[in-house]
């Protein structure tokens, strides 16, 4: 699966890192969101919200589990009755005086516009909390 994201060093915390991103994938949610999260709901397809994601890989313990993981299912309103939509996750790892972070969004072969929107939306979210945050990856 592809993937658009981006990797940056950040002096915020790691509570402040978890409040930028729930505030930030709230506000992605737009109204076509909220119509496919709502159809979905109703035929029992619903995926949206905040998870945790996993780390089921037999290289996990050698890739290394972040400090902190949060991801964030956003519905769509085309296919949004059968559960379509966007995920977006979060990865911390706490340095001392400084949090490495990556934003990431999978994607479908079709789905890289909207993933990368995503995953920017939240990356511009950091960028007005941090000013001085410091990018060291990404194909935003």
């Amino acid at each position: 699966m592809r993937q658009k994201g981006v990797v940056f060093s950040t002096a915020l915390s790691m509570t402040q890192c978890a409040d930028v991103f729930r505030h930030a994938a709230q506000a992605a949610r737009g109204p076509g969101a909220m119509i496919g999260e709502f159809a979905a709901k109703l035929r029992g397809n619903d995926h949206s919200g905040f998870f945790t994601p996993t780390f089921d890989s037999p290289f996990a313990a050698v890739d290394r589990v972040p400090d902190f993981a949060v991801g964030a299912y956003i519905g769509k309103l085309i296919g949004g009755g059968d559960g379509a939509g966007t995920a977006v996750h979060m990865y911390v790892d706490d340095k001392a005086e400084r949090r490495d972070v990556q934003i990431v969004s999978p994607h479908t072969l079709t789905g890289g516009m909207r993933s990368a929107r995503l995953a920017r939306t939240i990356f511009d979210a950091f960028q007005s909390a941090d000013p001085r945050l410091v990018v060291t990856d990404g194909n935003l």
